[in-house]
């Protein structure tokens, strides 16, 4: 592997001479900071970062720790995370928990799932990062990191346990509000809904804002019309036959998947979505676009998500003070698609 010294000895210049070239140092002619450069690109010459990093005291290296890379929100938090440290300069390390499938569908706080991330922000540490964002898979409690004394947190899509790091999640209340106030403007008074399970997060929110939205409207709730599944496909189709008996003209599913449940449905059966019948899903799912009818649904802040991450982060590094900040809640936008327009 070439050297600064190696580089030295071809161009012969001092290796302080050498050194201000490659790192952009002043006091540095052009044209001798040219023929640096090409030198090191001939011997393919490669900084060493760790010993950067240790003269430095800065790595400008991010670690982002995701709770599962295969859940459908993580890539593309993840490709904006990428974006924006590219952006800043900054390199990156990702470490995947595999939580899903480890774990199940949430994650929960227990002995196993909490060793298996405070070992991988141990060996962030080791990696000399500047800073770590740690990417939930579902909007939950996360592990505590208050035993990491002076060292930067960011959470995103889950919820820090410790008041001093601020997270960045998205207002599942609003939107649920926001599409129910949709269903009811397009004329629906018998709403029926497919929760999440129980001890999801996001489901208690979209039931709130769903019934706030009841009741600003002027529409009665109805408790039996509220019926729980579990993010699957296949309770979406089940739970379709029980709602459209009870008759239902609008149907709001906490996710897009068992939104293409009660789809499969209403086909099987000859209800015309869109028409006999409306449907919203939540997510914006790729499957969304090309289902038919296509689905409306309510689009997350993905991407935005992931910047404000890495723009908090920066701003850490930079020394200002963000230990207050708490929650940082984004808006959601919906997608209206045939299914509440008609094909």
């Amino acid at each position: 592997m070439s050297t600064i010294r190696k580089i030295s000895e071809r161009t012969n210049l001092s290796i302080a001479t050498v050194s201000k070239a490659l790192n952009g140092k002043s006091g540095v002619k052009k044209e001798t900071r040219d023929m640096v450069l090409a030198v090191a690109s001939e011997l393919n010459y490669q900084p060493n970062l760790n010993a950067r990093s240790l003269k430095n005291g800065s790595s400008r290296t991010i670690g982002i720790i995701t709770e599962d890379f295969t859940v459908f929100n993580a890539p593309f938090i993840m490709d904006s995370i990428a974006a924006a440290c590219d952006e800043a300069g900054y390199h990156y390390i990702i470490s995947n928990l595999r939580f899903y499938q480890r774990f199940g569908n949430i994650p929960s706080r227990d002995v196993e799932s909490e060793a298996v991330a405070h070992a991988t922000v141990r060996d962030m540490f080791s990696r000399q990062v500047d800073g770590i964002v740690y990417l939930g898979c579902h909007s939950h409690r996360i592990v505590s990191l208050a035993e990491y004394q002076g060292v930067r947190f960011v959470c995103a899509y889950c919820i820090s346990s410790d008041p001093s790091i601020p997270y960045i999640n998205y207002n599942d209340e609003k939107a649920a509000f926001e599409v129910t106030e949709l269903l009811i403007r397009r004329g629906a008074t018998n709403i029926g809904m497919i929760t999440g399970p129980v001890e999801s997060m996001h489901a208690a929110n979209r039931i709130r804002g769903h019934q706030e939205a009841l009741y600003a409207g002027g529409v009665p709730y109805n408790p039996r019309m509220t019926l729980t599944g579990d993010w699957e496909r296949d309770s979406g189709y089940q739970l379709a036959e029980a709602l459209v008996g009870m008759g239902v003209d609008a149907i709001f599913a906490h996710n897009d998947v068992m939104a293409l449940g009660v789809l499969d449905y209403c086909n099987k059966k000859g209800i015309g979505v869109g028409k006999d019948l409306l449907l919203i899903g939540f997510d914006n799912r790729e499957i969304s676009k090309v289902c038919r009818p296509a689905l409306s649904t309510v689009a997350l802040p993905l991407y935005e998500i992931g910047q404000t991450a890495i723009r908090l982060m920066l701003e850490m590094l930079r020394g200002e003070d963000r230990s207050r900040i708490g929650e940082i809640t984004l808006d959601c936008s919906i997608v209206e698609r045939e299914s509440t327009l008609g094909s």
